[in-house]
């Protein structure tokens, strides 16, 4: 029922390393098996969007995934992992975010049965301020995306392709989504082990929190 986009072609470059930092380890495992491990545990088609030379990484899971090749863009990434998804469902997720917990997933796998897209999102805790001219943002209109996210699979595949046709960008997927269909949207509450390695400073909060879950 559910296909899942394992999104793997970053790399390091806000880590200041030349490695793909969801190759670094983590714990007994790596930082992206955290993630794709719990995936497979559902029993989801995992597509893993990853770089060619990265390919290697993936050598123990070749049976129980289908890997692609990302594009120049998040974006485009996606909609490489799009066209191999047979499901009628799919969940996008950053590799980078190895802590999404099961309880999180079976909240996606609710809001689609109630035919509804998804998006794991936070509520900001800080002041927000427009910078120019310079004005309060009231805070409890904000959520931070997150993911996952996901909906439809053939909604989304269709969306990415009207982007494409029109040569916009999007940052992310449920933003196709509300510009391109009118889907309903369910916004999931994160947890605070869901962030996303993105700093040196977060790969060391993240192999802290390993040694304690």
């Amino acid at each position: 029922m559910i296909s899942v986009i394992l999104l793997m072609a970053g790399s390091g470059r806000r880590m200041n390393i030349e490695d793909n930092k969801v190759f670094l380890p983590l714990g007994e495992k790596r930082v992206f098996e955290h993630a794709l491990q719990m995936f497979l545990n559902f029993g989801f088609e995992v597509i893993c969007v990853i770089r060619p030379e990265d390919r290697q990484f993936l050598s123990d899971y070749y049976a129980q995934v289908k890997i692609v090749y990302g594009g120049k863009t998040r974006q485009e990434s996606v909609y490489h992992g799009l066209k191999e998804a047979t499901q009628d469902f799919v969940l996008i997720h950053d590799a980078a975010r190895p802590f999404v917990s099961k309880e999180m997933i079976e909240s996606c796998i609710h809001a689609f049965h109630e035919n509804q897209a998804c998006m794991v999102g936070t509520s900001c805790k800080d002041s927000l301020y427009l910078k120019s001219p310079l004005q309060v943002v009231h805070r409890e209109e904000i959520v931070l995306a997150q993911t996952p996210q996901g909906g439809c699979t053939k909604v989304l595949l269709n969306c990415h392709q009207m982007a494409m046709k029109e040569d916009k960008t999007f940052t992310d997927d449920i933003s196709l989504l509300l510009q391109y269909s009118d889907t309903t949207v369910k916004i999931i509450e994160n947890e605070e082990a869901n962030f996303k390695i993105t700093t040196k400073l977060d790969y060391i909060v993240a192999k802290e929190w390993v040694k304690n879950v």
